[in-house]
């Protein structure tokens, strides 16, 4: 664990800490924060009293793992609705990556611009293929599964604003009739997810979920691009972790998480 020259030795032990717990799912240990942090026992278990008792930290159901105290949600649900984009980012990252690590597969963070949307984040899979996503890239909204998220949470009116553009095609697979697009927005709306079949790029599927602001609005997705086809139970894992990833940005956001379907 690096430390900064000239920060405080105990605030960076605090945030390595901090961090570890944030990326441990299902909570963490004491031992294996030791482990982890290289830090000595002693100090770890100070830093957990210090941290619980100011509700940062908390002991899952009461057990011998650690897990982020209720008073750290709600620090953290300030970042909605003022934050900009790299602070969404930011707290995002850890989540998508130890997500990505899980099943191996790429994720990216896209919020609407406009008519785009834009890649704000991207997490790499750990497997030796796989897909590489730049941020900074943009995307027409009908265009891909985070854009269709992002109009389908649209107003009537904004849609029908958008369509009145035209919609040109990425691909023969692209959709660009408006009543199509309509069509798929509502059942988008009514699954809670969207996916990208072949639209955005030849060869090249996605699966994304919407992130929520307090007020309710939509202010990110989250989403898995992979190639080919998928085996259904393969796209269920895939759906399954983007939708938490998105539930946990969510409720970071002060939102309130989409009920399983």
């Amino acid at each position: 664990m690096n430390e900064l020259r000239h920060g405080s030795p105990v605030v960076e032990k605090t945030a390595h800490l901090l961090g570890a717990i944030a990326e441990a799912k299902h909570g963490i240990s004491l031992s294996d924060l030791v482990e982890q942090l290289g830090v000595a026992r002693s100090t770890v278990y100070r830093i957990l009293n210090s941290l619980a008792a100011h509700g940062l930290v908390a002991r899952v159901n009461g057990g011998a793992t650690y897990q982020l105290g209720p008073r750290f949600i709600e620090l953290a649900r300030r970042i909605s609705p003022g934050a900009d984009r790299a602070t969404m980012a930011e707290a995002a990252h850890p989540i998508m990556q130890s997500a990505a690590d899980r099943i191996r597969e790429s994720f990216k963070l896209s919020a609407p611009e406009g008519d785009e949307m834009l890649t704000i984040l991207a997490t790499q899979s750990p497997a030796e293929y796989a897909i590489s996503v730049r941020v900074g890239s943009r995307s027409p909204k009908h265009v891909g599964a985070s854009g269709k998220l992002a109009l389908a949470h649209s107003s009537d009116e904004a849609i029908a604003e958008y369509c009145a553009k035209g919609l040109p095609a990425r691909t023969a697979h692209t959709i660009t009739d408006a009543d199509v697009l309509m069509d798929e927005l509502r059942r988008i709306r009514d699954d809670g997810y969207a996916e990208d079949n072949l639209e955005s790029s030849q060869g090249l599927r996605a699966i994304a979920a919407p992130v929520f602001d307090a007020a309710g609005a939509l202010v990110a997705a989250v989403s898995v691009p992979f190639i080919g086809d998928a085996t259904p139970d393969r796209k269920r894992t895939i759906r399954k972790e983007v939708t938490e990833v998105a539930d946990s940005l969510t409720q970071l956001l002060g939102g309130a998480a989409q009920k399983s379907k």
